[in-house]
């Protein structure tokens, strides 16, 4: 097609392309912008075309509501000023010209919405004023790469629930297997599903206009260039160590921080290679094992041992080290360390995008240890 061709008819091409588009991999809904005569009418030929079977939710008028008493709390108890809110604001073109209406293939649903800023403003505004709303437009212009998304899906599903960033980079490798699922948020329809489009569904369904790029061959040499390319922070979620080595290798060389929470203990490096000569993990690794671990085929104890300090692991996490392999698959992981550790990784991202002083420091948030010295 021609480099001028709109996206919505590219969008719409596609999806005609496809063999199936129940079984195909789509991960991001098509968002036709109804202001747009042109786009309005490609709207509607593709809802004719998907006319049978297809769900349609439409409860843009109630958005609307929501979204004028957001912004002027008392026009809940003045009907007809509200009334005159709701002409004014979807103009001259009435409803049909007003807000959007996005295709989602995978579950062959229609639903309309506001337009992408009143959207967002609703869809956020339950953040205020823990979050302002200078803070979530700085926010929005904020770009977080993710590589490994068992531990890294929880944190990837907080910064899009909060709008922590405007952007997520997603790599993963790995499809879902039934293993996953106690700790890996989505549905068994999703077995077998690579996990980076699992994921960017469960996001695109909560927020259809938030940024998502998947690079589901995972964090490689090959495309470490470009998955780290207009990074604000970086997440190590991952198992491969050559894959730790490189994260930590490029975000030194961009200056860019990173995190890595790894569900034991509620253990979370804060790397802040934005600062200037900040040593890697901490100072836990030197140059030249650095430069070891890039090349390295597997693990080894001082590999392991410099990322997660098996003197400082959890007792059931040390005596689970020793039965991988035996009678054990692998590391284990809770969801409550999943989902914990994804939630107090947001939270130091947040602080980092404001500006907030934040340390390069290894911390250990476990609420067990937590309660135990409470009641002692």
């Amino acid at each position: 097609m021609p480099v001028s061709t709109p996206v919505f008819i590219i969008e719409l091409h596609r999806l005609k392309q496809m063999a199936s588009t129940i079984t195909s991999y789509e991960t991001h809904p098509v968002v036709f912008r109804l202001e747009d005569r042109a786009v309005r009418l490609a709207c509607q030929a593709l809802m004719e075309e998907t006319s049978d079977g297809a769900t349609i939710v439409d409860t843009v008028e109630e958005q609307l509501v929501e979204w004028l008493v957001t912004r002027t709390p008392a026009l809940r108890a003045q009907p007809d000023v509200l009334a005159d809110e709701i002409k004014s604001a979807i103009g001259e073109q009435g409803w049909d010209g007003f807000g959007s209406w996005a295709w989602f293939p995978w579950r062959q649903t229609w639903v309309r919405l506001l337009p992408e800023a009143a959207f967002v403003s609703v869809r956020t505004n339950r953040n205020r004023n823990k979050i302002t709303e200078e803070e979530q437009a700085l926010l929005k212009q904020k770009t977080v790469a993710i590589a490994g998304l068992s531990v890294g899906s929880s944190l990837a599903m907080t910064l899009a629930m909060e709008r922590t960033c405007g952007r997520l980079k997603l790599a993963d490798f790995d499809v879902l297997e039934l293993s996953n699922l106690n700790r890996i948020q989505t549905g068994v329809h999703h077995l077998g599903v690579p996990k980076a489009v699992a994921i960017a569904r469960a996001i695109t369904e909560v927020d259809p206009y938030f940024e998502v790029e998947l690079y589901r061959d995972g964090f490689t040499t090959a495309n470490a260039e470009d998955f780290m390319d207009g990074v604000d922070l970086v997440c190590d979620a991952c198992d491969q160590v050559q894959a730790k080595a490189n994260l930590r290798w490029h975000a030194r060389a961009k200056n860019i921080p990173l995190i890595m929470e790894t569900s034991d203990r509620g253990m979370i490096d804060i790397e802040r290679y934005d600062f200037p000569e900040t040593p890697y993990l901490h100072g836990r690794i030197s140059d030249a094992l650095l430069q070891e671990m890039r090349e390295a085929s597997g693990w080894k104890p001082e590999y392991f041992d410099a990322f997660i300090d098996v003197s400082q692991a959890s007792p059931r996490g040390v005596a689970s080290l020793q039965e991988v392999g035996k009678s054990l698959v692998g590391w284990p992981q809770l969801y409550t360390d999943v989902a914990g550790g994804g939630a107090h990784a947001a939270q130091v991202i947040r602080t980092i995008f404001l500006g907030e002083p934040v340390q390069d420091a290894r911390h250990y948030l476990e609420w067990n240890e937590q309660l135990l010295e409470s009641v002692n």
